[in-house]
């Protein structure tokens, strides 16, 4: 395979892009921070992929998938975790993409079951640490990094289509957080957390709709579960005792369920 028939695989568009995400992290954390948890999140999930394809069907490959997987939990695990908290979580991400199958399809999002459950595990809050800094402000370095956050759109939203998820999401979510607590639409949309999970993760081809009708659906959906759960007596007390880890993958999950067979 040429270098340009390599650079036109979507997967490798993507890592690429988290890289180029990942190298923006340096302008406010340490070079060793960063290492250490792109180093450990990228060989844990990539070394358990491998193994595990390899369990169930005596085959290796190229890991690009995983390489992704591993790039995301890099840029959303605390990176101060100790490195076998990053081994667990990058071990249930790989183990859930093989073993929780239907009709030989995986269910979940591998890097959102993984941060969800490892999380719970660890009594830990998922840290979002390398797309929560990006807020658009009118400096340059503010601005640049901010436009590199947008980039994994060029790949989910262009290559793959799955605009329809992620225009859903952000429309529902940013009319609802604005019903629910007077948040100014225009910073919901450009919370750069919120950007991250809606370009990147949200629209993951594997476990999302093909067709636009459905993403819509299922971006408004979890958009929607997401900011009615906070209305729920119990919400906030899962959320301060780690039982509910975060305010946005668990409701990605249970998308991932509802909308299975639209895939």
């Amino acid at each position: 395979m040429s270098l340009l028939q390599l650079l036109r695989i979507p997967k490798v568009q993507l890592i690429l892009i988290l890289l180029l995400i990942t190298l923006s992290t340096l302008l406010y954390y340490p070079l060793l921070t960063v290492a250490r948890i792109v180093t450990l999140s990228v060989l844990f999930t990539t070394g358990s992929d491998l193994l595990f394809a390899y369990l169930r069907k005596h085959t290796l490959f190229v890991p690009y998938a995983a390489m992704v997987t591993g790039l995301i939990l890099s840029l959303t695990i605390n990176p101060h975790h100790p490195w076998y908290g990053i081994l667990l979580i990058s071990v249930i991400a790989s183990g859930a993409k093989h073993f929780l199958r239907f009709s030989n399809r995986h269910i979940f999002n591998p890097a959102a079951i993984g941060l969800v459950v490892g999380s719970i595990l660890f009594h830990d809050t998922v840290s979002w640490w390398g797309v929560s800094f990006q807020i658009l402000e009118l400096a340059p370095l503010n601005i640049v990094a901010f436009l590199i956050l947008l980039l994994p759109l060029l790949v989910s939203g262009i290559r793959m289509k799955r605009y329809g998820s992620t225009s859903a999401f952000l429309l529902i979510y940013s009319v609802l957080r604005f019903i629910q607590n007077n948040v100014s639409p225009l910073m919901t949309i450009t919370d750069p957390t919120v950007l991250f999970f809606a370009i990147t993760m949200l629209p993951e081809p594997m476990t999302s709709p093909i067709h636009l009708g459905k993403q819509i659906l299922y971006g408004a959906f979890v958009a929607a579960a997401a900011i009615v759960y906070f209305y729920l007596p119990f919400s906030r007390s899962l959320l301060a005792t780690n039982l509910l880890p975060d305010g946005l993958l668990p409701f990605l999950l249970i998308g991932n369920i509802i909308f299975f067979k639209f895939r």
